[in-house]
């Protein structure tokens, strides 16, 4: 059966580390993408984390990644990132509120 990319999470990323998404009991996770938008009339730094299940956040991302007013960066280069039961992506901006983010992928 052919996965079906959807939507997984999206929201505005806090100040703090916050989770962005995990991956519900009894479920894998394919993640094909995530995204980041500056609404902000500044620029702003942001992180992007994994964190498996019982472990330690480790940076997906360069730490305080520049995104620049109203750009957007793209996570994901053609292939999935598998994400088992209890699997967190983390995330965090250098103000709260002002940068939008989509995580897109499918479940099973």
């Amino acid at each position: 059966m052919a996965l079906v990319y959807k939507s997984l999470a999206d929201g505005q990323l806090a100040a703090a580390k916050a989770t962005l998404y995990t991956v519900p009991g009894a479920t894998t996770a394919a993640i094909k993408q995530i995204t980041y938008t500056n609404t902000d009339a500044s620029a702003r730094t942001v992180n992007l984390y994994l964190k498996r299940s019982g472990s330690t956040s480790r940076r997906i991302i360069p730490k305080d990644m520049s995104l620049g007013v109203g750009s957007t960066m793209y996570w994901g280069d053609g292939d999935t990132m598998e994400l088992s039961t209890g699997d967190i992506i983390e995330g965090d901006a250098s103000a709260a509120t002002v940068v939008d983010y989509v995580v897109s992928g499918a479940e099973r």
